[in-house]
């Protein structure tokens, strides 16, 4: 009988305080919650510079290893600057060629698509377009496949270009 009276005493007790309960509850839902979203903001933050560092890595990479090839073949970056170049030999040059110019969209599309790169390393990437671009052998090439690059990148290095 004692177990029936003390049950009765928790229900009235409870029906008494259900709103303040109902209330408390709610609050610690609340703070939860806000926690949740902190600590998911936080992560997004640290996830987002993660792969914007892991972006300019691969860049860097790839610029990297065409150096590389420049360095092990002087031939190849001296026959940047042939004066008879047209653009449209395919030789060893094309494919030098056509891994600076792809890397060079790469580059654009992480700055004004994926938002990945920041000012200072842009201005570094436009000047090495710059000074490889020049080359006669590269702008040549350049206006041979220029159609074969994505609009707006196209639009960019034509008008870097004149």
């Amino acid at each position: 009988m004692l177990g029936n009276e003390h049950t009765a005493v928790d229900m009235e007790w409870l029906d008494a305080h259900a709103g303040s309960v109902q209330a408390l509850a709610t609050l610690v839902l609340v703070i939860l919650t806000g926690y949740y979203a902190w600590a998911s903001r936080a992560m997004v933050k640290e996830t987002h510079a993660t792969l914007q560092a892991t972006a300019r890595m691969t860049l860097q990479a790839r610029l990297d290893r065409t150096s590389e090839l420049m360095i092990s073949q002087p031939e190849l970056f001296d026959g940047l600057d042939d004066p008879g170049a047209t653009g449209d030999e395919r030789d060893a040059r094309f494919h030098l060629a056509n891994i600076l110019v792809a890397t060079f969209e790469e580059a654009y599309a992480q700055r004004n698509f994926d938002r990945a790169m920041n000012e200072e390393d842009w201005r570094a990437w436009v000047a090495t377009m710059d000074s490889l671009m020049s080359r006669r052998y590269l702008a040549g090439y350049w206006q041979h496949v220029r159609g074969t690059f994505g609009e707006s990148f196209r639009n960019f290095l034509d008008s870097r270009l004149q």
